[in-house]
């Protein structure tokens, strides 16, 4: 019995190992070329991939050159923790992009965050590349996708009867809504890529109260038809508030935008919409913290087919991006204060208490600060965000940098150096050397400072309707 046990483990332990190297992946390249297949190794030194592909006869290595993306299916792992902090990474030069860490913070001092993560370990983070450090008490549902039907919700009927999913797209089939639970922070980035047909006639529903209804009672509601672009809020004491209506001059000349919502949700923050790379309209003066819905909502207005891909919610950092035909917005004023300064870290806490402080070291979850009233002791639960000293510093562009997309939301640029299947790794300048469980990442996009691949890099999704 007891040697049946063991190969019959031995069994399974193999057969799981053989599946987690079988997972097969979507290569879309610049062509439109997509290949179906396993990918056995990289070596970026050389640009080339091996696949294994039913649809190839053998094992062939592929040019990266030209590739943009690779779609991955493994399942991230599910971690148990009082807290997780959230490393907002400083920006490359002016790429908008900016990636995030997230994990358990163990350390922080005046040069280095170490957080200790379940897909690459202990990182120490240079500190100086750091933009932001924000700390949860638990761990917010991001999304990015849609990696297929699972989670999603139509206002009537089934899913599969109203949208269909191939290639990381989702495709309307009729003019019903489709939805999913989404914990949206405090300061969020929802993103979206959509196509259609002849003009646009959908809308975009967040922080709503009902996944199966196309109308929910509270929510925001960002309808696009034609050539204009309307926002309402309704909450429980006002419905249909008219937060802006703008034209839209090109809208019946493109059949493709990417919408962008930057969402503040305190009552001073500001918030706006863009399509594409341009500013659309801002709002500010809302407080959005009293809204507890949680479903994010696509709905076409009309039965001719709707496409979306490169579906986000992420963590936003406040700042919104420069739009070049767009005024500025005003500077937000500073408080005068002309007091002594104190020393040490500014951390906000999450009943709005302020407490500045020098770190000592951080014990099982417990923050040891002196302050000017003395040493104290606060949980990293109670901890909202931890104030970073800007220092002029910047991630470099790497040759060989891939852009690698977590199930949870966000990313991680890293210099690809060897991928096996299982394990990704590189280099960044903000904690050195790393290898990255690869079931942590639903995507990873290949040659993302290469401008000339940016026009087939758009959209995502299948070419055909």
């Amino acid at each position: 019995m007891k040697l049946f046990s063991f190969f019959t483990a031995l069994f399974f332990a193999l057969t799981l190992g053989a599946s987690a190297k079988n997972i097969e992946s979507i290569l879309t390249f610049a062509d439109k070329t997509r290949i179906t297949g396993q990918v056995l190794s990289i070596d970026s030194e050389q640009n080339l991939l091996t696949l294994q592909s039913p649809s190839l006869q053998e094992k062939t290595p592929l040019n990266t050159a030209a590739l943009l993306d690779m779609s991955l299916n493994g399942k991230p792992q599910t971690v148990e923790a009082d807290h997780y902090a959230l490393a907002t990474i400083k920006g490359h030069h002016q790429d908008p992009h900016r990636d995030t860490l997230r994990g358990r913070l163990i350390a922080l001092d005046e040069d280095t965050i170490t957080l200790d993560t379940w897909y690459a370990g202990r990182l120490t983070l240079k500190r100086s590349l750091v933009h932001t450090l924000d700390i949860f008490s638990q761990s917010p549902t991001f999304y990015t996708g849609p990696n297929g039907p699972e989670g999603w919700v139509a206002s009537s009927g089934s899913v599969k009867d109203n949208w269909t999913f191939k290639n990381r797209t989702m495709t309307s089939l009729t003019r019903r809504g489709i939805a999913r639970k989404v914990q949206v922070p405090d300061r969020a980035k929802i993103t979206v890529t959509a196509r259609w047909k002849n003009t646009p006639y959908f809308r975009i529903l967040f922080l709503s109260s009902e996944g199966k209804a196309d109308y929910p009672e509270t929510g925001y509601s960002l309808n696009i038809q034609q050539s204009r672009l309307t926002l309402f809020r309704n909450s429980p004491k006002q419905r249909n508030a008219d937060i802006f209506n703008e034209g839209i001059d090109n809208m019946r000349e493109i059949e493709q935008t990417t919408v962008t919502i930057y969402l503040d949700r305190s009552e001073e923050g500001t918030s706006a919409v863009y399509l594409d790379d341009k500013r659309i309209a801002t709002w500010t003066d809302v407080d959005d913290t009293k809204l507890k819905g949680e479903w994010l909502h696509f709905v076409p207005n009309r039965n001719s087919p709707l496409k979306l891909s490169d579906i986000s919610v992420s963590q936003w950092d406040g700042a919104l991006p420069v739009s070049e035909d767009d005024e500025p917005l005003p500077d937000k004023k500073e408080d005068d204060d002309e007091g002594p300064k104190l020393k040490g870290q500014e951390m906000r806490l999450a009943n709005g208490d302020i407490v500045i402080g020098e770190i000592q070291k951080i014990d099982q979850d417990l923050v040891h600060l002196t302050t000017s009233f003395g040493d104290v002791k606060v949980p990293l639960r109670r901890i909202k965000n931890i104030m970073l000293a800007p220092v002029e510093d910047e991630d470099r562009m790497e040759i060989n940098d891939v852009r690698a997309w977590f199930h949870e939301g966000g990313y991680v640029t890293i210099k690809l150096k060897s991928f096996d299947g299982e394990t990704l790794s590189g280099y960044s300048q903000v904690y050195g050397d790393a290898e990255f469980k690869v079931s942590a990442f639903a995507r990873i996009q290949f040659n993302i400072w290469d401008r000339s691949l940016d026009p087939a890099r758009i959209g995502g999704g299948s070419s055909e309707w």
